[in-house]
């Protein structure tokens, strides 16, 4: 057999399309390294580096849980690059300056924040027990948008659709663009819960019967997928519609069939599991401590013993209680398994003082938490009944170290 020139094999003489599909699949860190081996290589990563549909690609593949709400949240003008490299910073939140503001909407009881919903360009809509008002986060003052005066269950909001549940269990879908005569206004009688995932809404009725909708119909209208033989308690969408019940089983739509997963009763750490189904942002508290009681497991003693409001941010958990505390952990997991009891937070705050300004408004639990990205920053927004609080993280680096990340563009 004759012998092979080494030459012809090796790396660096590989056809340049070659070495572009094989960077492709590389991290930027990975990259980083890469350019250094010749000036050849050095030239195929800075091109590359170059190209947004790169970046979105990383974010796919590095932050697949949220890399879709992080863009449609973003700052005004944040890249693909950007966004990939503000999702990176995550791990140095321990180094960050942070500065607090906020702004209130609420000057009396019948005033109290129920929830927000985070828009493009920096606006965010937010749920009073009278109305729904908009405001520009940037400046914390209310824009020009007209109120949504109404007493509503439940509020969600993204750039097509405004989806209210009313006091009398009306689902009300609301058109932001009319295109065709067709589409007008829906109302779903009956509803006690709903959850959108893209531009799909799924409904649980009074009699546990699950409703699916397409919101970019013409004619919004809803297909039954089957009930449920027990109270539905919340959805999580993972993959596929998750159920929650109140008897504590977990049911998962797949097509149209709903497949009973299991009962919860033998799970030995309750809170991961309902964590793999993404239950806890929409869970109630109140009976995840009942289920804690009953089954007999532990319950902390601290303020985790008061969770509100659990938000699950790719390797970012906060955790918001009743009396205001934030707790901000970045990987709280123990043998691959969350756990918020056993793992100290990076961050964390006290946000519930009275306001005497406000005596009325007796209550002080964090009811919403979101995420804004910008370029080397974090916004976290967090929702009281009195108020909404913004805490603004920003990373500021060495000189080396950033010419360091600015040289391969992330």
């Amino acid at each position: 057999m004759a012998e092979h020139d080494d030459s012809e094999y090796n790396m660096p003489n590989c056809a340049t399309e070659v070495l572009i599909h094989i960077f492709s699949f590389l991290k930027p860190t990975q990259l980083f390294k890469c350019r250094q081996v010749c000036s050849r290589w050095k030239r195929i990563v800075d091109d590359l580096v170059t190209k947004q549909h790169f970046w979105r690609i990383s974010c796919q593949r590095d932050f697949p849980d949220i890399y879709i709400s992080a863009y449609r949240k973003r700052k005004s003008g944040l890249t693909w690059r950007n966004l990939y490299r503000s999702l990176s910073l995550w791990s140095q939140l321990h180094n960050c300056t942070v500065t607090q503001d906020e702004f209130v909407s609420a000057s009396c009881s019948t005033h109290e924040i129920c929830d927000f919903h985070l828009l493009k360009d920096g606006e965010i809509g937010i749920h009073n027990e009278k109305a729904i008002i908009y405001y520009d986060v940037n400046t914390l003052k209310q824009t020009n948008r007209p109120v949504l005066s109404g007493h509503y269950y439940r509020y969600f909001e993204n750039n097509d659709v405004i989806l209210v549940l009313g006091t009398t269990s009306h689902l009300y879908v609301i058109r932001k663009v009319l295109r065709t005569p067709l589409q007008a206004d829906t109302i779903f009688p009956s509803v006690k819960t709903f959850l959108v995932n893209e531009n799909v809404v799924y409904f649980a009725t009074r009699e546990n019967k699950i409703h699916i909708c397409d919101l970019l119909q013409d004619e919004i209208k809803s297909c039954v997928l089957g009930q449920i033989p027990d109270h539905v308690e919340c959805f999580g969408y993972k993959n596929d519609l998750h159920i929650l019940t109140y008897e504590r089983n977990i049911y998962t739509i797949i097509g149209t069939e709903i497949i009973f997963q299991r009962n919860i009763d033998d799970a030995p750490n309750l809170l991961h599991m309902l964590n793999q189904y993404n239950f806890l942002e929409n869970l109630d508290f109140g009976m995840y401590y009942h289920w804690m009681f009953i089954l007999e497991h532990h319950i902390p003693r601290d303020s985790l013993r008061k969770i509100f409001v659990v938000k699950v941010y790719g390797d970012m958990v906060f955790v918001g209680s009743n009396s205001g505390d934030l707790k901000i952990y970045h990987s709280p997991y123990l043998n691959n398994e969350l756990d918020l009891f056993n793992t100290e937070p990076v961050k964390q705050y006290n946000l519930g003082s009275y306001n005497n300004d406000r005596p009325g408004l007796s209550s002080r639990p964090i009811i919403k938490i979101d995420v804004i990205e910008g370029e080397d920053s974090h916004t976290v927004i967090v929702g009281m009944p009195h108020k909404i609080v913004v805490l603004n993280f920003n990373h500021y680096f060495e000189s080396n170290f950033n010419k360091c990340l600015q040289s391969i563009e992330y």
